[in-house]
């Protein structure tokens, strides 16, 4: 509950709230923002207790993240109840971390492995198929160059991951990726371009290895 209010405060009246959304300059130590990510850490660490049942963790993951609808819109369940049958299939292993949980979208058959990671201040957008192995980490934070704005000020970029996308152990995806569909990346990357379709990408940064058509 205390989730749900802290998410529907920050929407009706905080002012860096549609600013970090828009990938514009913001002040993340705004107490609305502050409020509903420290409800959303809350929430998670209810989500990785190791006596958690499969029945509890579905309805925190209810809570929390955002699915799309057969729209192709998105709902989310702090305002919708019909979002429980959009999530049987999604299957987060604990430890997971977020900063929101809000600006997380994820399709049909997802998967995360132990100890995935997803800074969610813009938009993680996940198609269906999609696969992340143990320490995944993907940022949409980042922050100015200039040493004095970077003390008080940080912004976002969103990240986009398209279907049927296999995502390596200990990769990063830093902010402002937009991945394709039938991607493979490999364990240790560090993605900081969008990635076309159809390839095997490695390295640090990640660059195409191979073509799978």
């Amino acid at each position: 509950r205390r989730f749900r209010r802290a998410v529907a405060s920050a929407q009706a009246s905080s002012t860096q709230l549609p600013m970090m959304i828009d990938g514009k300059p913001y002040d993340c130590n705004e107490p609305l923002l502050l409020n509903m990510r420290e409800a959303a850490h809350d929430l998670v660490k209810e989500y990785n207790k190791s006596d958690r049942t499969p029945g509890e963790k579905k309805c925190i993951l209810e809570t929390l993240l955002t699915t799309p609808n057969e729209n192709g819109g998105e709902h989310h369940a702090s305002s919708s109840s019909a979002a429980a049958s959009s999530y049987p299939d999604i299957t987060i292993e604990p430890p997971f971390y977020v900063d929101y949980g809000t600006n997380i979208s994820v399709g049909r058959n997802f998967y995360a492995n132990f100890n995935c990671t997803m800074l969610d201040c813009a938009k993680i957008t996940i198609g269906n198929n999609v696969f992340l192995a143990p320490g995944v980490q993907i940022y949409t934070a980042t922050h100015p160059l200039d040493a004095i704005e970077r003390r008080s000020t940080e912004y976002a970029l969103p990240i986009s991951i398209g279907d049927d996308v296999w995502i390596g152990g200990c990769a990063v995806v830093l902010p402002g990726v937009a991945i394709g569909s039938r991607v493979v990346v490999a364990a240790g990357s560090v993605v900081t371009k969008d990635v076309e379709d159809d390839v095997v990408v490695a390295g640090v940064p990640a660059r195409v290895i191979k073509r799978l058509k």
